[in-house]
């Protein structure tokens, strides 16, 4: 296995979400190298937070910015002269030097202003944003997502079948739910965190549904029968032609299983979410058709609520209000829950989805021990120069 097989094979695992197979797997080298991008745009984003757009002058916010921009450009600079590193270059090794710049740098032009409130929001959104990008990087949520909608897209006729026989009871329930007074109440009048957690439990509720099945499905699609099977897996992936080893156990690590029980479930996720907004839109548009402000303000028994727009039909005004988006994402996500259910006891529908989603994750299994075995076979003594 030369080196461009190796990165080949690499580049493949993180395109199938399964990143974690790759053999000392690192964040430095890694995990941050390629979130970069990224990196630099919330580092950007960071240090233009000292901007005071709403008080300041818009002469006085472009002088701020550039000096805000020329304050990170510097830091990034003398950062790179610190670790030997010429003057403009991108790194490719990210550690804690260039951490830790990320997070203080936003934080210097907010101080030079004078602005410790929020240099100290930018301080806890860096290291925030830095744990979110890292577990985005780390986990190739990107490329995961991406391909959970290829393989949501060849299963729509499958998914569409399901739709139509559990759609009609359930568009039936959460239709009278929607016009019921306690509902508004509850869901209408919820704000910020609170509302959050509401839809967070649902959430919860639905990913304990998918995720009890998962374990006895993986343990079943890593055993593999003969190395005739593995060597017919890894025909057209960049593993092919390598030597394949006799058939004996190589242990999934912690990562990896987190990676196979993510790919397990986001394509579930995907056509759960799909179905949610969805029926979500359906819930705003009926609420701005049929639904007056006088009426939903009645069912929260509230004074007034925010209103977006207005829009006259026919002599009937149509309202666009904060109360009825709350509450028909408040029956999305618990649309969304139902549903998740519903995927994960339908026998046919799991079936189906065992004969898609299962042979993609045997062939990235087989062709992790291929690679395995070649990466052994080229750090061994026998084979150092």
């Amino acid at each position: 296995m030369d080196r461009v097989q190796h990165k080949e094979i690499e580049g493949w695992f993180i395109g199938r979400g399964v990143p974690h197979f790759i053999v000392d797997y690192s964040a430095r080298t890694d995990i941050w190298t390629r979130a970069i991008p990224l990196l630099i745009l919330a580092y950007l984003a960071g240090g233009l937070n000292a901007l005071n757009l709403a008080d300041w002058s818009a002469g006085r916010n472009i002088v701020a910015g550039g000096v805000t921009i020329a304050v990170l450009v510097l830091g990034w600079a003398i950062t790179n002269l610190v670790l030997r590193r010429p003057f403009w270059s991108i790194p490719t090794e990210v550690g804690r030097p260039e951490l830790a710049a990320f997070v203080i740098g936003p934080v210097v032009p907010s101080a030079i202003f004078g602005q410790w409130g929020d240099a100290a929001q930018a301080l806890i959104e860096g290291v925030v944003i830095l744990g979110a990008i890292y577990l985005l990087a780390a986990f190739a949520v990107g490329q995961l997502i991406a391909w959970a909608i290829r393989a949501s897209l060849k299963q729509v006729r499958m998914l569409g079948r399901l739709l139509v026989r559990a759609l009609p009871q359930l568009l039936l329930f959460t239709v009278f739910l929607f016009i019921n007074a306690e509902v508004w109440q509850v869901a209408g009048t919820l704000f910020g965190l609170p509302y959050f957690i509401g839809l967070v439990i649902f959430f919860i509720l639905g990913a304990v549904f998918v995720l009890s099945g998962i374990p006895k499905m993986l343990d079943d699609l890593d055993d593999f029968s003969s190395s005739e099977e593995i060597a017919r897996l890894i025909v057209d992936t960049p593993a092919d032609g390598l030597p394949v080893p006799d058939i004996h156990e190589r242990p999934l690590g912690r990562g990896e299983k987190l990676d196979l029980i993510l790919v397990s479930t986001f394509n579930q996720a995907v056509q759960v979410t799909f179905v949610a907004i969805v029926l979500t839109a359906f819930f705003v548009t009926f609420g701005f058709i049929a639904i007056p402000l006088d009426t939903q303000i009645g069912w929260m028994s509230a004074d007034t609520t925010n209103v977006f727009f207005t829009l006259t039909i026919s002599g009937r005004e149509l309202v666009m209000t904060e109360s009825l988006i709350r509450v028909a994402g408040f029956l999305g996500a618990f649309i969304g829950m139902y549903f998740t259910v519903v995927l994960s006891t339908d026998n046919k529908y799991k079936e189906d989805f065992a004969e898609d989603t299962a042979p993609e994750i045997h062939k990235s299994l087989a062709v992790r021990l291929v690679y395995r075995h070649a990466h052994a076979q080229l750090t061994t003594p026998d084979n150092e120069p």
